[in-house]
């Protein structure tokens, strides 16, 4: 189908019932997309075979610093996504978010960590090139994944073109070896999963490919924010490195190669011979790994019976034991979890740490009072709405209106 034609479909209503699966504001979603045809129309003409395609990005509900061990968590899809028209082009991929323009080809070596890079690694893996327009609305560095999403964007563009039948995990497997081989970046699979298969997902890492099943999580009335410290974590890659190498180091004490091989009862039985032997950071994260796999499990049995304020007990918990045990919180986000101590139902770092967001659950009589304490301390615009969407990445159909 031409752009002109999907263009028509949209002003009809076309798309509105794919809309209403990813957004709040069917009209919103449909005003980005007519603007992205525009887009498209001046910056390619008018092509053929063209499609809308979404990737969401995401967020991490509980199981900090667990994945690189074999460990467990729960992550999941939010309702903030890269929009993009896209049509299949040859071997390029070139790709226009607004003004900015990003090249590369298939056959050549993009620059590491760019954007070309992830694009050009997934259309490689996926069978050929495309030309797109896209619209993002994740911020990016605020722990959103927006790497992530934008790489498996460009890895279903191109399977819808030239296959079409990769599944969501096949998917995140793909997007994790472009990050790490193409972009350059040393990351794991936590991110990939949640983006790429939608929902509320509980993961778990014991095996090279990890067990994925959704968990039913209803949060009700109540609001989930991302708050942005102002605290780039940037430069943080050796810290985030020493909790891994210190919980393998209390692995090869038990003679594991990862924590998620060393029997739970063996640890809490010679525990205290580790903390002579290792010192007391190993100790104290190696306890935090054990204790943070039990509270996902808690979490998940939880929310299938729909008790919210227990769930929200184990994620107050995961924050604490971060706290404590893991020590990569900052000052900033000890701060703000000081400030919201009657203001928050729960709060946890987000992510990896040493710098960037923090996760707040508020009642929705409080958010104001939890807005303006935020802003207060880390400015204007640092409070970031998250809700679980129940898609991952995806092609989006359409309907002659």
């Amino acid at each position: 189908m031409k752009i002109s034609e999907l263009k028509e479909i949209i002003k009809k209503g076309g798309v509105d019932y794919a809309f209403r699966d990813l957004y709040k504001d069917v009209s919103a979603g449909r005003k980005r997309a007519l603007a992205l045809c525009e887009n498209f129309l001046d910056k390619f003409g008018d092509m053929e075979d063209a499609a809308f395609f979404s990737a969401p990005a995401r967020m991490e509900l509980i199981g900090n610093h667990t994945d690189h061990n074999g460990g467990l968590a729960v992550g999941a899809a939010i309702d903030r996504d890269i929009l993009a028209l896209a049509a299949p082009f040859d071997d390029v991929v070139m790709i226009y978010e607004g003004e900015s323009f990003t090249e590369a080809k298939l056959d050549g070596e993009a620059e590491k960590g760019s954007s070309a890079a992830l694009a050009a690694g997934m259309a490689r893996r996926f069978g050929g090139g495309f030309c797109a327009c896209t619209d993002s609305l994740i911020p990016v560095g605020k722990g959103l994944s927006s790497s992530a999403a934008f790489a498996l964007l460009c890895g279903k563009i191109a399977d819808s073109f030239y296959g079409g039948n990769a599944t969501a995990m096949e998917l995140a497997l793909a997007a994790k070896m472009t990050e790490n081989e193409d972009f350059g970046k040393k990351c794991g699979l936590l991110d990939q999963i949640c983006c790429a298969f939608g929902g509320a997902v509980h993961i778990d890492f014991k095996t090279p490919i990890p067990a994925v099943s959704p968990v039913e999580y209803n949060v009700g009335d109540m609001g989930i924010f991302l708050v942005d410290t102002r605290v780039s974590h940037a430069g943080a890659d050796s810290k985030y490195g020493q909790i891994a190498e210190d919980m393998e180091r209390a692995a090869e004490y038990f003679g594991a190669r990862r924590l998620a091989d060393v029997p739970a009862e063996l640890f809490a039985e010679k525990k205290e011979h580790l903390r002579l032997k290792l010192g007391d950071r190993v100790y104290r994260r190696a306890i935090h790994f054990f204790d943070e796999n039990k509270r996902v499990g808690f979490f998940c049995r939880r929310a299938a019976l729909g008790q919210l304020p227990v769930c929200l007990y184990a994620v107050n918990g995961s924050g604490i034991s971060s706290r404590t045990n893991l020590c990569n919180v900052h000052t900033e986000a000890n701060d703000a979890t000081e400030a919201l101590k009657d203001i928050a139902a729960a709060i946890r770092i987000h992510g990896g740490g040493f710098g960037g967001s923090i996760q707040c659950y508020v009642p929705k009589d409080k958010t104001e009072a939890f807005t303006k304490k935020m802003e207060e301390l880390f400015g204007a615009g640092c409070v970031i709405p998250a809700k679980i969407r129940s898609r991952g990445v995806c092609r989006l159909d359409y309907e002659q209106a």
